[in-house]
């Protein structure tokens, strides 16, 4: 096969691809650009035959690791088995759709163990806010349409996904009015608090009590939550025990958002699992497929699955096309039996303090507002100043910071406020210690040519 020619298919990615987040202002943008070519392990090497350390897990997706040839064998077995037959033509059926439905069943706590697939977790919580509308109209509570989320909240970036966002950076004014049943409540998050000062007060619960007393609790249908943020916020246990109590007070569906955390990324199967919560309904993505196939699911109780049987008016009326897609499921399977049994789930546990102590030697720079971590999770808060908590910088310097991190082989980005870091369960501390000297030669950098400007 000859080899490609890589200038011009990046002269051609920059005449015709639309990027997400736009890094590009036009084909003369001095940004420079790799072609991502291999993967292996934790590295990934671009088309000059470069080597990253990827310090993002493939933007949160991968538990283990790139070029896992388990799970390329799964795909070409079922591609060639079959690749489609449609979806939702009864009596057909798929195997890996039904393995995978039970292997998730298995793993999940309590009575979760009904599963709806999507291709993405954007698209999983748009199923999981219609279930539970269609879920109370069917119960005798058709009023209920309200959903709680907590400000910098990210639940994805279709429509309603959006509507139950607190997300800055996707919450435009372009895009107003969303969809009217997003009612916002405070995160729980220490280090920017509303409501506490020193010592925790649960102020951010408590608010959640007054919100609903407010919004009146017979037109709010569902609360819907990170259980540990993709910022490795940890609420105290106190926390969730106040918010489940209010939940089942008040007919409320808790919506446990996972895509970010399942799969071992906290150190646990789920980060439910961390206070035993078993939430209505819980949302999957990234991880479930590894990065190698795209793939979102809503698990639902038990409980919430038999209000939609009884009669054809009944049925969820929601669907997707290519949902229950036989190959990416196979792909899905084969990425859980690898973290299963190469025990994945339990490394993160055992590595996190190690992960912790090392991020935590960055506390020495100016910059570095807050780190917190959890199991393999973490993220840096950049700030300015100390005594306001004024973030560090925009989208400008975040380019700044992560060409500086690439260059020096750290697969990474930097929003220009924080450092996201969410490495394969299979990194090494010899990998941790790599990519921690690289985090603080560009905190240092930081410091030096951008922090004054």
């Amino acid at each position: 096969m000859p080899q490609p020619d890589y200038d011009e298919l990046i002269a051609s990615t920059k005449d015709h691809s639309w990027l997400s987040h736009n890094p590009y202002t036009d084909r003369n943008d001095p940004q420079q650009l790799s072609i991502a070519v291999r993967g292996e392990g934790c590295y990934i090497f671009d088309h000059e035959g470069k080597q990253y350390l990827d310090a993002t897990g493939s933007s949160h997706c991968s538990a283990v690791g790139h070029g896992r040839q388990e799970i390329a064998d799964a795909v070409s077995k079922q591609i060639h088995a079959l690749e489609f037959s449609g979806s939702g033509l009864v009596p057909f059926i798929n195997a890996p759709s039904a393995k995978l439905s039970q292997k998730l069943a298995d793993l999940c706590p309590g009575s979760l163990n009904r599963v709806f697939y999507t291709l993405s977790g954007s698209e999983a919580v748009e199923a999981a806010l219609k279930i539970a509308r269609q879920y109370h109209a069917q119960t005798g509570n058709p009023k209920k349409y309200k959903v709680l989320y907590r400000n910098y909240a990210h639940h994805g970036y279709t429509w309603g996904a959006m509507s139950v966002s607190g997300d800055p950076a996707i919450r435009s004014k372009i895009f107003e009015p969303t969809v009217p049943m997003g009612v916002m409540v405070p995160e729980a998050n220490p280090f920017r608090c509303l409501h506490c000062s020193k010592t925790c007060n649960l102020g951010c619960a408590r608010s959640i009590e007054e919100t609903i007393k407010y919004e009146d609790p017979d037109s709010i249908a569902a609360i819907i939550v990170e259980p540990i943020s993709k910022m490795a916020v940890v609420p105290p246990p106190e926390y969730w025990e106040m918010v489940v109590s209010l939940c089942r007070k008040n007919n409320i569906l808790l919506i446990a958002d996972e895509v970010v955390t399942a799969f071992g990324r906290t150190g646990k199967w789920f980060a439910v699992n961390h206070w035993n919560i078993v939430p209505d309904l819980m949302v999957l993505g990234k991880t479930l497929g590894a990065g190698y196939m795209p793939i979102g699911a809503v698990i639902g109780t038990e409980e919430i699955y038999k209000v939609f049987l009884g009669s054809p008016e009944k049925t969820l009326i929601q669907s997707h096309t290519l949902g229950n897609h036989p190959v990416v499921n196979a792909a899905a399977l084969a990425n859980l039996e690898i973290i299963e049994n190469e025990g994945l789930v339990e490394r993160s546990a055992s590595l996190g303090p190690y992960f912790k102590s090392q991020l935590e030697t960055l506390n020495k720079h100016q910059i570095t507002g807050d780190i917190r971590s959890i199991g393999l999770l973490a993220q840096i808060d950049l700030i300015k100043d100390h005594n306001t908590k004024e973030p560090f910088g925009g989208s400008i310097e975040g380019r700044q910071l992560t060409r500086f991190m690439v260059d020096n082989g750290l697969y990474m980005r930097c929003s220009g406020h924080s450092l996201n870091i969410h490495p394969s369960l299979i990194i090494t501390k010899d990998q941790i210690d790599f990519m921690v000297d690289v985090f603080d030669k560009t905190l240092t950098y930081a410091e030096q040519e951008l922090l004054t400007k």
